[in-house]
């Protein structure tokens, strides 16, 4: 069962598994700093976000990716600039990303605004084949040890109001391609592919329901080539501290999601996701994602001058 989990991997990897080539998250409401350039700055706050996710706990050398966003708005101006550390282990590939992001804040309406964002930086990585083992004797994707650092930019819009936001987003243009030579040597290469380009299409809003919040959303993922795959969420606000909700992942996915307001300065999140289908029974214990937000002013009243549910 060992052997044909590594081999499971490093197909994986061979064929560039398409519905995870960029690391997925489960807050991704909560974690849009990461996802969308355009959202970088758009909060009144110097913010920062800190994550990191395990999946499929229970399967050897698993997917596990960490992240880091810290973001804020340049004062007396639309400009909003940030930071976005990625750092994501899936199988025998390791990359890591270091992208600086820019957004300009349009207002298209009373409290509605527009922001359009860009992210330039350089991506990182490295995979070492020779971990697998298999009986696909002479493969060059096993027989090597490769490693890279290149440019790479992602765009982005975002639009919000008091109650509700959409965005979309193509994170990374550039990504790492195995390209095979005819000695059946090859090399990995930074290259843009339109067929491996990953785009991101979400929203959602907030209304009252009684004494409660309730914040639907939904987020759809799109590789050209592969199946289209959507989130779609439900959170509820209790008391105005404890967020609590539930999500379905095309991919026969649950999750349950949590996320605790501590005070205006921070807030801590927490989700669990189980897999339905039959890679559950490898990852048995489900995956685990965890994240800590804080939201600071160099205002006389630190945190953030106005409550913000997204």
């Amino acid at each position: 069962m060992r052997k044909l989990l590594y081999i499971f991997l490093g197909l994986v990897l061979a064929v560039g598994l398409k519905a995870q080539d960029q690391a997925q998250y489960n807050h991704y409401i909560g974690n849009q700093g990461i996802l969308n350039p355009a959202y970088n700055g758009t909060r009144d706050v110097i913010s920062g976000l800190i994550i990191h996710r395990s999946q499929w706990l229970g399967m050897q050398d698993a997917p596990m990716n960490q992240a880091i966003n810290v973001h804020g708005p340049i004062e007396d101006t639309n400009l909003g600039v940030g930071v976005v550390l990625e750092n994501d282990r899936l199988g025998f590939s390791n990359n890591f990303n270091f992208m600086g992001a820019g957004s300009y804040k349009l207002k298209m309406g009373r409290n509605q605004f527009l922001s359009l964002g860009l992210q330039v930086g350089v991506t990182s990585s490295v995979y070492d084949g020779t971990k697998a083992i298999t009986d696909i004797y002479g493969d060059p994707m096993f027989t090597r040890k490769e490693s890279i650092l290149g440019f790479n930019f992602g765009i982005g819009a975002y639009y919000y109001a008091d109650g509700y936001f959409g965005g979309f987003s193509i994170p990374r243009f550039f990504r790492p391609t195995f390209d095979e030579a005819q000695d059946n040597e090859g090399s990995f290469k930074n290259t843009v592919s339109l067929e491996s380009l990953h785009s991101y299409w979400y929203g959602g809003y907030i209304f009252d329901w009684g004494e409660v919040k309730v914040k639907p959303t939904a987020l759809i993922r799109t590789v050209v080539g592969a199946p289209l795959t959507f989130d779609l969420s439900c959170n509820v606000l209790l008391n105005e501290r404890l967020w609590l909700g539930a999500s379905y992942r095309s991919i026969s996915e649950v999750v349950f999601l949590t996320e605790y307001i501590i005070n205006r300065q921070w807030t801590v999140r927490y989700s669990f996701d189980y897999s339905l289908s039959k890679i559950g029974t490898f990852g048995q214990y489900g995956s685990h994602e965890i994240g800590l937000q804080f939201d600071f002013s160099f205002n006389k009243r630190a945190g953030m001058r106005s409550i913000r549910y997204f």
